[in-house]
């Protein structure tokens, strides 16, 4: 299994033209999260995994600076869930783009998905690829 961390505020994937590329402020920032994403993975992927794979993925969100002790204290330790956009598919979508080629030849090589989203103290994603071996 490799395993690796992301000091990012997770993002969804955004829908982009080959126009809105280079002018959608939104987009841009997409494009640096998948960068940023893929250079990290490439340091732990020395070629592309080829049979099937399963991956895990945390996404880990801030807790809103509005929130009262006692509710950020019940989010930090799992009572409380961030049910906030983006949603989780687009999340996942954003980080199966980013290692295409790079952790897995395509995306249909994933055979098995765990995610969640959780709060923290420190925005990050935690990403963990295997190789799936047939029972």
């Amino acid at each position: 299994m490799i395993t690796f961390e992301v000091n990012i505020t997770p993002m969804g994937a955004v829908r982009m033209t080959q126009r809105s590329k280079w002018k959608n402020p939104s987009a841009q920032n997409y494009l640096t999260y998948k960068t940023k994403i893929g250079y990290l993975a490439r340091k732990k992927f020395d070629n592309p995994l080829s049979g099937p794979v399963g991956t895990e993925i945390g996404f880990y969100y801030p807790v809103p600076q509005s929130w009262s002790k006692k509710k950020r204290d019940e989010a930090l330790k799992g009572k409380i869930f961030p049910i906030v956009k983006p949603d989780i598919d687009n999340c996942v979508k954003g980080i199966f783009d980013a290692l295409n080629k790079i952790a897995w030849q395509d995306d249909n090589r994933v055979v098995a998905l765990i995610t969640r989203k959780y709060y923290s103290e420190r925005p990050r994603i935690v990403i963990k690829v295997w190789e799936v071996e047939a029972a």
